[in-house]
């Protein structure tokens, strides 16, 4: 049963651990979602979803009582990835390791049946419409929750999920829809 989570949120203000707990269940996988369409790791995904949860404690008197709480902190998390990307596509890192897994010795087998990850269901995907996908599939948004959380017109919203079909269909499939 989804909370309106208005009502925690002076709760919240006193720091009541079962406010933030029940907050928290109820907003991580849409969080989670917004975040790794963006940075695209996991392990960098849930350093910014602490980020992101310690940011809404900061700012939440700043928050309009009333609003969509969700798409609020939904909002915090894309600034925050989008932050990350943006100083970490400034930094050049160079990493021996991974040079030397370049010239290893590539296996001579190939399995025979491969189910596609998640990560590789999404490769074709820009930026938008990784998080359409994401907040639809993993969060269960509704397209009108989806276009709110995104600032986005609702047929927009529709048109890019249909299209993000599309390309995956085509990824999946061996084309290359990029």
């Amino acid at each position: 049963m989804p909370y309106h989570l208005d009502d925690y949120l002076h709760a919240l203000s006193s720091r009541d651990e079962a406010a933030f707990q029940l907050i928290y269940e109820e907003t991580k996988k849409g969080v989670y979602s917004i975040i790794i369409a963006i940075v695209k790791s996991k392990h960098i995904t849930e350093d910014l979803m602490q980020d992101t949860y310690i940011k809404m404690l900061e700012k939440l008197d700043t928050y309009q009582r009333g609003r969509n709480f969700s798409a609020w902190l939904f909002q915090i998390a894309k600034n925050l990835a989008y932050d990350y990307v943006r100083k970490e596509s400034r930094v050049s890192t160079f990493d021996p390791q991974e040079q030397n897994l370049l010239f290893d010795k590539v296996p001579d087998f190939e399995p025979t049946v491969i189910k596609p990850s998640l990560e590789q269901m999404l490769q074709p995907l820009d930026d938008v419409e990784r998080q359409i996908m994401l907040l639809k599939a993993v969060n269960d948004s509704t397209f009108k929750e989806i276009a709110q959380t995104l600032s986005k017109p609702l047929g927009t919203v529709l048109w890019l999920y249909q299209r993000a079909l599309k390309k995956m269909k085509k990824h999946l499939e061996g084309g290359n829809s990029r």
